[in-house]
């Protein structure tokens, strides 16, 4: 019979397997397509990431921590300070490329981003753009938000530290990425950019314990993402 003590231990313990596990999916993913430019190999990575991050998190919550299922249904509501949350992302996002324009994200190094996965083809761009807001965002609501900052919280406690911890997660992947297409320059503002959305996602989720309603900012700030992107490659 375990002591409090030695529960809490081997709980933590757990904790930070998983969260090792689930935080290095997204950065191999990354690394194998940009740092070491496998091709063929890097699309079966990222197909093979996704389904890890969709299914470790799951599993080891249901399985190694014998939680009890959730579809993280909205109980504290949130829903009106997610929206204006994500407007206020929105509306900052468009300020920032209004204002620095290519030194942010220029067209060639978006087209340099895209083209390799045929992304500069209008329909295929729109298909991508509904899968990175109602799929994607959603699984990065479920991995950082739910998961990663629910395991921090159980490392270090707290509000804030989980917060910050998670979003500075939640940014590596993003920065080496954009490391190989933006300069280093536009690479620290859209890193903080970044960060800074992670901050505001996950406080979100601690504050209303629900990926819906941080989805619902995610969301919004990503259409705005995509609307410049749009309007970049394709044009209104």
């Amino acid at each position: 019979m375990q002591t409090i003590a030695e529960k809490s231990t081997t709980d933590k313990r757990l904790a930070l397997y998983g969260l090792i596990l689930v935080a290095i999916a997204p950065t191999i993913s990354v690394t194998t397509g940009f740092v070491l430019k496998a091709g063929i190999l890097a699309i079966f990575v990222f197909i093979f990431t996704k389904l890890w991050m969709f299914g470790l998190p799951a599993f080891w919550y249901l399985k190694v921590e014998n939680g009890q299922k959730s579809i993280s249904l909205p109980k504290m509501g949130g829903w009106l300070v997610s929206t204006l949350l994500g407007i206020g992302m929105a509306v900052t996002i468009f300020l920032v490329y209004f204002l620095l324009g290519d030194l942010v994200l220029s067209s060639e190094d978006l087209t340099l981003i895209l083209e390799p996965f045929g992304l500069t083809v209008p329909w295929k761009l729109a298909i991508a753009i509904i899968f990175w807001i109602f799929i994607n965002s959603v699984l990065e609501e479920y991995v950082f938000r739910w998961f990663i900052t629910s395991k921090v919280e159980q490392l270090v406690g707290g509000k804030w530290p989980p917060i910050l911890i998670s979003a500075a997660i939640f940014t590596v992947h993003h920065t080496i990425a954009m490391a190989y297409f933006i300069e280093p320059l536009g690479n620290l503002l859209a890193s903080i950019g970044v960060f800074t959305g992670g901050v505001i996602f996950s406080w979100i989720y601690v504050q209303y314990r629900s990926v819906w309603v941080a989805w619902v900012a995610h969301a919004i700030a990503d259409v705005a993402i995509f609307a410049i992107a749009w309007q970049i490659i394709v044009g209104f």
